[in-house]
Parts: structure tokens; C-alpha cells; sequence
């Protein structure tokens, strides 16, 4: 299964035959989840829409809704992807719970549904929250944090201090010094603190050392 996938919707469909498959995925995709299961019924629409159609899912399932970025984040920093199962209702409609669960989910994941995709257990580790790099470009590490946030955070590992350190959320710096193999962080708190929140470190890369190209 491919690895980007931190998150499956997974349809129950056993109380209806009457959903439409297009409102299905596209509920998961404007959500920013990548792959569903739930039936080969939904094949079309995840080819229209560009996403996967899991037949055996592999993961956690979701325990409950309440705590369900809790759960995306800790499963991701074991390496697993989260199985959330959504009840269907014999009209085709959702819940309203599982309509307040999209809301949730789509305010979290436009904000850092990428970095839980993309991320991969990282070798570096923080005072606070948790790690994990970006599999695709691996100068790139995240360090999600759980609010309310601490004022510094120091992180090991870095072979050498980073090109930058910002919050995913606008892109703002945060002040650093790197001694001894310790990247230590002065966090401004970003405009908005979601319960889980990203700090990215991008290391510094040997194209980093470029001069300016001149014409």
C-alpha cells in the first residue's frame, strides 16, 4: 500500500444501496484524504477524482471521532496509517457526527495534511512532540506540536544547523542557534494554534552554498 496514504475512509455501506459513489470520494478528497474502501462500486468515481480504492486496508481504526487528530498523529509516528470508518445511512447520507468529523478534518489536514502524508519516522528527536521527514524530500523534517506550545524546543540529531526553521501554518521564521549538535528553537506562536501544530526544519542543502547565477 503506498506509504502516503496517513489516512483511508473507509464507507460502511451494509445499510444502503442507494449512495452516490461521487459524493463518497469527493467528501474523502476535499478533506484531503488520499485512498477509500468500502466498495468496488466507488472504482469510477476514484479514478475521476484521483483516488486510491484500498481493497484490504492495512492500519489502526479510529477509536473515536472526539480524538481523532490525536490518534492520525500518534498512528503516523509509528509508522501506520488510520482506517476511519464512516457509517452511511439508508438514504446515503452521513451522520451529523461524521459530518462534524469532516469539518475537523478538513480545517486540520489543509493546514498539514501533507506533512502527515508525505511524513516517515524521523531519526531526529525533539524535547517536544514528535518528528517525522518528509519521504519525498528529505531535507525537510516536521516537528508537530501539540498545544499549548512550550516557548523553546531543542532538537538533536542535525549534523549541521539548518537553512530555516518555520511554521508550516505561514511560513514565519523561527529564531535558532545550533551548538554542539543541538538546534534550539525560540518559537513565536503562529496567527492561529490548531491542537496539533507543524514546525518545519529545512536543512541545509549543498545548492544552499550557490552563488547568484548572473546573466
Amino acid at each position: 500500500m503506498n506509504p502516503d496514504f496517513a489516512i483511508i475512509l473507509n464507507f460502511d455501506l451494509q445499510q444502503t444501496n442507494k449512495f452516490d459513489a461521487d459524493l463518497l470520494v469527493k467528501t474523502a478528497r476535499n478533506i484531503g484524504v488520499r485512498a477509500v474502501s468500502g466498495s468496488e462500486a466507488l472504482a469510477a468515481a476514484c479514478q475521476k477524482y484521483t483516488i486510491a480504492l484500498i481493497a484490504d486496508p492495512e492500519g489502526v481504526h479510529l477509536n473515536s471521532f472526539a480524538s481523532v487528530i490525536d490518534e492520525l498523529v500518534a498512528n503516523r509516528f509509528e509508522g501506520k496509517t488510520t482506517i476511519i470508518d464512516i457509517p452511511v445511512n439508508e438514504d446515503g447520507t452521513f451522520s451529523e457526527a461524521s459530518q462534524e468529523l469532516f469539518a475537523e478534518l478538513n480545517d486540520w489536514m489543509h493546514m498539514f495534511g501533507h506533512a502527515l502524508n508525505e511524513g516517515e519516522i524521523s531519526n531526529l528527536v525533539s524535547d517536544h512532540g514528535h518528528i517525522l521527514k518528509n519521504r519525498h524530500a528529505n531535507y525537510q523534517e516536521y516537528v508537530f506540536l501539540k498545544t499549548p506550545l512550550p516557548e523553546t524546543i531543542t532538537v538533536t540529531g542535525l549534523e549541521q544547523a539548518p537553512a530555516r526553521v518555520d511554521w508550516i501554518e505561514n511560513r514565519v521564521e523561527q529564531a535558532f542557534t545550533f551548538e554542539d549538535g543541538k538546534l534550539m528553537i525560540t518559537l513565536i506562536a503562529p496567527d492561529r494554534e490548531f491542537s496539533w501544530n507543524v514546525l518545519r526544519i529545512q536543512a541545509h542543502r549543498p545548492e544552499d552554498d550557490l552563488g547568484e547565477t548572473k546573466f
